[in-house]
């Protein structure tokens, strides 16, 4: 091989490790109106969405957004070294992951019917109640830590749905795309019964991401925070 074609193949192998080195699949759960799948079943939209990609825009990677329930996507970013997902920095999240700055603060929430006028106090009183969640969710598992027996649903839509009819009192999530899936349901927007937490919701990636990646994209969230763009958002 002469010496510009050796040199041509090797600025080839260089340019195609640094485009792998700069893209970053994002595991993403669907909440409607918020998260979910576009109507060509390859893309994904809405709101949520579009906050990513600025901070990929703004950090210069390039992110890959793919649809999988949340137990299947938290178990993929810990085994498959270039995925990522958002979630709540709990403390028996910590050690998976490699963490970026909060992109928000989010409420882990009870939500309770809109006609339905019940106080509550505290967890304990939700005891005798008919609580759901969504499966793998950090909802779910929360409730069970305090000995609650959990309905658990598929996805979001089917649990708010179980909500509108009665046959739960009380659906726990976090308190994101609500407005959103009570509209796709036709029902008044659900009330807050009760803040389990506060929570900040960063991207947890697998431990081989690269630590200057994850610097650009702590750069990039926040300068969105400096001038105010992460406000645009509207995750309700």
């Amino acid at each position: 091989m002469s010496g510009w074609r050796a040199a041509a193949a090797l600025l080839g192998a260089l340019q195609a490790g640094g485009a792998q080195a700069e893209t970053l699949r994002m595991l993403l759960t669907q909440i409607p109106g918020v998260i979910e799948l576009a109507p060509d079943g390859a893309s994904m939209r809405g709101t949520g969405v579009d906050l990513m990609k600025e901070v990929g825009r703004r950090a210069g990677v390039a992110l890959r957004f793919e649809a999988y329930p949340q137990a299947r996507a938290r178990l993929m970013v810990e085994q498959q070294a270039d995925a990522c997902f958002p979630v709540g920095r709990l403390p028996e999240l910590q050690a998976k992951y490699k963490w970026t700055a909060p992109l928000l603060h989010m409420r882990l929430v009870l939500l309770a019917r809109a006609d339905d006028g019940r106080q509550l106090g505290g967890l304990e009183q939700a005891q005798p109640l008919r609580v759901g969640a969504m499966r793998g969710t950090m909802a779910a598992a929360r409730l069970k830590e305090q000995g609650l027996a959990v309905e658990e649903s598929a996805d979001y839509l089917s649990g708010l749905e179980k909500l509108r009819l009665g046959r739960l009192d009380l659906w726990a999530m976090l308190d994101v795309g609500v407005s959103s899936l009570a509209k796709r349901l036709q029902m008044p927007p659900p009330r807050v019964a009760w803040v389990m937490d506060t929570l900040e919701v960063s991207f947890a990636c697998n431990r081989q991401v690269d630590d200057a990646l994850i610097a650009r994209l702590d750069r990039a969230i926040a300068s969105m925070r400096a001038d105010g763009s992460m406000a645009r958002f509207d995750l309700r």
